[in-house]
């Protein structure tokens, strides 16, 4: 079993790796417990479940984004001080992201915080969001706008579960794994990440070597920078149109497609900025991120006033220009960007949508 240990200024935690499913062992010892789990790993895991937890209450979330609403944490709320919990129980979470995000939230509201743990299920939640402390919820049509850090008490990762995702959801987490394999430090051979993208295609066991270095390449961008202050805003590389295109196809594009397509969009802003070289941004665009979309793109999710809006609204935006983190260098070492004028918004959408459609 291997295990990142993760510093955290609110308390540390481990990430442990396993091969089995061992692990549910530790959690059914618990015994004050709730367990909030992804409707769709109750159905595909039932067995597991059953064997590991049998007769507990367990609430079935589904994991849309429509469902990442304050009025859902209460509803979660109701159900958890229903059953008579108390302040020294344990919130298990079991599934991707978005269940991870409304559990963390709830966990780190709910009596001024109890003690979580979560096992990521997709590979989004299991090479990105699983760590870093952050929980989310939305506000109308803005994504992630009211939120915590919160770390859970622990993670346990078994990369098979990812062996049952939809089609979408693989390519989705694949998306971060494009993002962490181009900020990953030292000279970008596109050819070796096209491999790399590829062998996660064809072999899923090789995922979890992936997983484990993504989250080391994650943890060198947050140490020293838990709450977003400084170099971890970095880490938010394809997100700024990512979660504004999200936003504006009402979720049709999930969240790790958004942020392969946010990568291109920041590519070309820094192209014309004459940071990042044109022929080395194309070949990145056209060997490794078109071809790992997946989904069949709709024009009118490219709608430059939705667009605009919603990127007026990120909450990573300080001032009166519009938030992109860029590339400054062929080795794609990144910045955060707060100048993007709107004209230079418009050129960089129609480049994009030239691209795409």
């Amino acid at each position: 079993m291997n295990k990142i240990s993760i510093h955290s200024n609110i308390h540390n935690y481990q990430a442990e790796f396993y091969d089995d499913f061992s692990f549910f062992e530790s959690i059914k010892q618990i015994k004050n417990k709730a367990i909030i789990a992804d409707a769709n790993i109750i159905r595909l895991y039932s067995d597991l479940i059953n064997k590991y937890l049998p007769g507990e209450s367990i609430y079935s979330f589904e994991a849309i984004e429509e469902n990442k609403t304050i009025n859902k944490a209460c509803e979660i709320y109701e159900w958890i001080i229903s059953a008579n919990a108390k302040k020294n129980m344990t919130l298990v979470s079991l599934g991707g992201g978005i269940t991870q995000d409304v559990t963390g939230f709830v966990a780190s509201t709910l009596y001024r915080g109890i003690n979580w743990i979560f096992i990521p299920t997709t590979l989004l939640a299991q090479t990105d969001s699983c760590i870093g402390s952050k929980t989310s919820i939305n506000f109308k049509s803005y994504k992630n706008l009211i939120g915590t850090f919160y770390p859970p008490g622990k993670l346990f990762i078994n990369t098979s579960f990812i062996n049952t995702l939809t089609e979408r959801d693989f390519y989705s987490g694949l998306g971060e794994v494009i993002k962490f394999q181009l900020m990953k430090g030292g000279d970008k051979n596109i050819d070796d990440i096209f491999a790399l993208i590829e062998s996660c295609k064809k072999d899923k066991s090789y995922l979890q070597k992936v997983v484990h270095e993504d989250m080391i390449i994650k943890l060198s961008y947050m140490e020293g920078d838990e709450f977003d202050a400084g170099r971890r805003n970095l880490l938010n590389y394809g997100h700024c149109f990512g979660h504004a295109l999200e936003s504006s196809s009402s979720y049709y594009i999930p969240h790790g497609i958004a942020v392969n397509i946010g990568i291109i969009f920041a590519n070309i802003i820094s192209v014309k900025r004459n940071l990042l070289n044109s022929e080395l941004s194309e070949r990145l665009t056209h060997i490794v991120n078109k071809p790992n979309i997946y989904i069949k793109l709709r024009e009118s999710d490219f709608e430059e006033g939705k667009l605009l809006a919603a990127l007026k609204n990120d909450k990573k935006r300080i001032g009166n220009a519009l938030t992109v983190v860029i590339p400054e260098n062929n080795n794609f070492e990144l910045i955060k960007a707060d100048d993007v004028t709107e004209a230079e918004f418009k050129i960089t959408l129609n480049e994009l949508k030239n691209i795409l459609f």
